[in-house]
């Protein structure tokens, strides 16, 4: 692998764990806020936005940011298949995988009007798997040493 190309993607991983640690923390603020009871909301975009006002200024900034990683993590993705590491590529889609499934699960349980517990759990889950992958990611692009001759 290019060296180039590793250090951008060493530095994308980087930036993917410090976010999510973010996203982490607004997301417990939310859930330790209680969000409201809300009658659960037919898919639309709309309602689930109306529904995070409600919520509050954290559940946006919560649900905004897991938006942004969902974008970052598909920038990711596209690093780490060009990569031409095998471990590399399946920690890459793994965490872009699981980044996707808690972005749904996140939106699944707005529409629910936070309701549905199995969703926050599927949040919760998916988080952990994802900063798991993209560690283990990280882990696998460390520097291979200079042989000695």
């Amino acid at each position: 692998m290019l060296t180039k190309h590793s250090a951008v993607l060493r530095i994308t991983v980087i930036t993917m764990l410090a976010l999510l640690g973010l996203q982490y923390e607004f997301g417990m603020a939310v859930a330790i806020a209680n969000p409201p009871s809300l009658p659960p909301i037919g898919f639309s975009l709309a309602g689930a936005s109306n529904a995070l006002q409600q919520a509050g200024v954290v559940a946006v900034i919560h649900a905004s940011l897991g938006s942004g990683l969902v974008i970052f993590s598909l920038i990711n993705l596209v690093l780490s298949l060009r990569s031409g590491l095998r471990s590399v590529q399946v920690f890459g889609s793994l965490a872009f995988l699981t980044v996707l499934l808690a972005a749904l699960t996140g939106l699944l349980f707005t529409l629910s009007g936070f309701q549905n517990d199995g969703d926050t759990h599927g949040m919760a889950t998916n988080f952990l798997l994802s900063f798991t992958f993209y560690f283990l990611e990280l882990y696998f692009l460390k520097p291979v040493p200079a042989s000695r001759s």
